[in-house]
């Protein structure tokens, strides 16, 4: 998220929104954010810029993927105009950062405001990352360009192979992980919007 007026602003609004639509008070969504109720406040006015980690509480408290706030130079709250064609070039692609330690995910559709994402993951083999839904009725696919992933959902775990996709409805939230001795690369597709 960069950090200019408008797009706090903008932020902030969809945040207050979001938060009037459910009959929600700042404290009640502070207090489920674990955040205080004055930053919730200065963030939906555009005065403070939450981080990714504050985006996550704050959408979570709020039930909603975190691209439901993101706004972006293409974000358009009536999506798609019939025969109009967005093209993202390599160069411009989007990163979403988390605060730990995987690697930053390449937005390949235009924003997060769409009915779906796709994401261009690199990862080197090691550590879980788990996977946060915000809605039960989503789906989700992958497919691995290079290397191979470990994948839990629910109780199973699952093998993905360069070469190999994948195709689930999680209940909830799963972990994957890089495995093998090099870094690995997929492409994600999820509907709603997982971010």
């Amino acid at each position: 998220m960069t950090h200019d007026t408008s797009q706090a602003q903008a932020v902030g609004g969809r945040i207050r929104a979001r938060r009037k639509e459910l009959g929600r008070t700042l404290q009640e969504v502070a207090d489920a954010a674990g955040l205080s109720k004055s930053f919730i406040s200065q963030v939906e006015i555009g005065k403070s810029v939450p981080s990714v980690a504050a985006l996550e509480q704050i959408s979570a408290a709020l039930d909603v993927p975190i691209g439901t706030f993101v706004a972006t130079q293409m974000a358009r709250e009536d999506g798609l105009e019939t025969g109009e064609v967005l093209v993202v070039r390599s160069d411009g692609r989007k990163s979403l950062l988390f605060p730990r330690d995987r690697n930053p995910l390449q937005l390949l559709t235009p924003d997060l405001q769409r009915q779906f994402e796709v994401l261009l993951a690199e990862d080197s083999p090691g550590e879980w990352h788990e996977v946060k839904r915000y809605s039960d009725s989503g789906e989700e696919f992958g497919l691995v360009l290079e290397g191979a992933y470990e994948i839990q959902v629910g109780d199973e775990m699952h093998t993905v192979n360069a070469g190999d996709s994948i195709y689930f409805s999680p209940e909830g939230d799963y972990r994957l992980r890089a495995v093998g001795d090099g870094p690995c690369r997929a492409i994600w597709v999820a509907t709603p919007p997982a971010f």
